[in-house]
């Protein structure tokens, strides 16, 4: 009775985790479009994109006459005072600085829409190689399930002939002890490829019950590619590059942060320049006339400098990592048709072993077992060049925005649509 508890209990567990969870089969091409739409950290972004945008029109509004109840208290007191105020309040379009705050806004929206740009990019290139990276994994666990087996037939053969005395004592052992090791690879494997899907899942905008199934990609015919040249992509990675056009936008918009200092003894402006502007609110703007104005104008200048050098920065960080990129495909070309050559004769040497040890003829066990971990580790690092040339194609499609980075992100009025 309590055994058809037991089962009773464990059939229900079963069904509600089958109710609970849901499998669903994604595509590569699946990947960009989730992660455009879905993406948290995308989303994200699209809604300070939103911000960066309705600041412009929060700076235009400021335009507008506006009626401040408190500087009319104050009239008898400071009346000079007062009314210069009271010029900011009622025709604030008459104050350069609030024209300034405008142009601006327009500035920093385009570049906060560059710094999306450039992380909707990196979240779609991140989770495309994660992808392969799962694939890749998946059959680098299937070889080592094959492994396995070959090794427990190995195993039943160096138990017999141990025992027949014809190899040397221990030969058993040693062979159990690489079985061993092969399952402890296998637990590890299972758990890494749960945490990569399960990172894949929430890049792509699943829910934790939802279970991801990923359809193959082909990884074969990469002999007739071509090497790559440098020169060929360099100048339009530069000119594709989000986080390169993000800092021409900051250090034009620095132009208007000197100019507001300059002409501040016209007013002072209180609108804030959004989102992407804090960078510059530490900037000091001196209100009215005074000897602050020249030393504002000098440190305005040396923020532009200061822009200028990272804009430098980042477009070395951008040469390099497109310079890297071409040097690991031009390897991988050369290695190519090496990779799979020894891949092909690593099988033809086990198979030539186990083929002599069904003939009955006497074979090295040692031999056996290397013949076995040598065809392994070619035949995975053959599949591993296989799917980096999948990731360097889209690296390099990531940098020169080509391809699924040829379009637009989402902007949060589509996304709302949906």
């Amino acid at each position: 009775m309590k055994g058809i508890k037991v089962f009773c209990i464990g059939l229900l567990l079963v069904f509600s985790f089958r109710a609970s969870s849901e499998e669903i089969r994604i595509s590569l091409d699946d990947v960009a479009k989730k992660v455009s739409s879905e993406n948290y950290s995308v989303l994200e972004n699209a809604l300070r994109v939103y911000q960066a945008k309705e600041s412009i029109q929060v700076a235009r509004g400021n335009l507008l006459p506006r009626l401040n109840l408190w500087k009319f208290a104050t009239l008898p007191i400071d009346p000079v005072m007062t009314l210069v105020g009271m010029v900011e309040d009622i025709a604030p379009f008459l104050v350069p600085a609030n024209w300034f705050k405008v142009t601006e806004q327009k500035i920093l929206y385009l570049a906060t829409q560059e710094a999306y740009r450039a992380l909707w990019a990196n979240e779609v290139m991140t989770a495309k190689a994660l992808y392969l990276k799962i694939l890749l994994d998946q059959s680098i666990l299937e070889h080592v399930k094959e492994n396995q087996k070959q090794f427990a037939d190995i195993l039943v053969i160096a138990k017999t002939w141990e025992q027949l005395g014809k190899i040397r004592q221990g030969a058993a052992r040693d062979i159990e002890i690489r079985i061993l090791a092969l399952q402890e690879d296998e637990r590890a494997l299972r758990v890494m490829l749960n945490e990569e899907q399960n990172m894949l899942s929430y890049m792509m905008g699943f829910e934790a019950k939802e279970i991801l199934r990923l359809s193959p990609v082909d990884i074969s015919g990469f002999e007739t590619f071509e090497p790559l040249n440098y020169e060929d992509f360099e100048f339009r990675s530069l000119d594709s590059s989000p986080e390169v056009r993000e800092f021409n936008h900051l250090i034009n918009a620095a132009d208007l942060v000197k100019k507001e200092v300059i002409f501040s003894f016209l007013g002072s402006s209180m609108t804030s320049r959004g989102v992407e502007g804090g960078m510059f609110d530490m900037l000091p703007v001196q209100p009215g006339l005074g000897f602050g104005t020249m030393p504002s104008i000098r440190i305005v200048n040396t923020e532009k400098d200061i822009l200028k050098v990272q804009k430098r920065g980042i477009e070395e960080v951008v040469k390099r990592q497109l310079k890297i990129l071409v040097d690991n495909y031009n390897i991988d070309l050369e290695n190519y048709t090496n990779l799979q050559r020894r891949s092909v004769l690593t099988k033809a040497a086990i198979d030539q072993l186990f083929e002599r040890l069904r003939l009955g003829i006497e074979v090295e066990i040692d031999e056996l077992v290397q013949a076995s971990r040598e065809h392994i580790l070619s035949d995975s690092a053959f599949l591993a060049v296989g799917y980096r040339f999948l990731e360097h194609e889209d690296k390099l499609a990531r940098l020169i925005f080509y391809g699924d980075y040829d379009k637009k992100p989402a902007v949060i009025e589509k996304l709302k649509e949906k």
